[in-house]
């Protein structure tokens, strides 16, 4: 794969996961659990931006962006939710970071890339700490705990 056409994917599946995000928030929201809702709205906003940084990356390099969308499920069990993410993360963590070696030439690419890697590792590191909260008090209580 080539730096464009990575670079053209990364855009693609965080413009997909964002509205995957967007719509898991909505319908968490909808049944009444606001804050997991806004925690799952503000990674989508963040993706949102990722995709968005990406595509200027790609102008400033000559390219035209794609406009197009990974397609993600959209799950309504709050823990199936946790666990795609979980899983999601732990898969995208190792490519991206295998993914510098092509930017060793581009330091502007590998720094927003290393930033992705950061941002990312964060999100798996909260979407853990979740599900070991359901662990820890049950899936009832941990429920009880994001409405409001």
């Amino acid at each position: 794969m080539t730096k464009v056409e990575l670079l053209k994917s990364f855009a693609k599946g965080w413009f997909g996961n964002s509205q995957q995000h967007s719509i898991h928030a909505q319908f968490l929201k909808q049944r009444g659990f606001n804050k997991l809702g806004d925690m799952i709205m503000a990674e989508s906003d963040e993706e949102w931006e990722e995709a968005k940084k990406v595509n200027a990356r790609l102008i400033e390099l000559g390219e035209t962006p794609v406009v197009a969308i990974e397609e993600y499920p959209v799950i309504t069990d709050v823990k199936e939710m946790l666990e795609y993410d979980c899983k999601d993360s732990a898969e995208a963590l190792p490519m991206m970071s295998k993914s510098l070696a092509l930017f060793e030439d581009d330091y502007v690419s590998r720094a927003m890339i290393q930033q992705f890697i950061v941002d990312e590792q964060e999100h798996f590191n909260w979407v853990r700490q979740h599900l070991n909260l359901i662990k820890e008090i049950g899936y009832e209580n941990y429920l009880i705990e994001m409405l409001g």
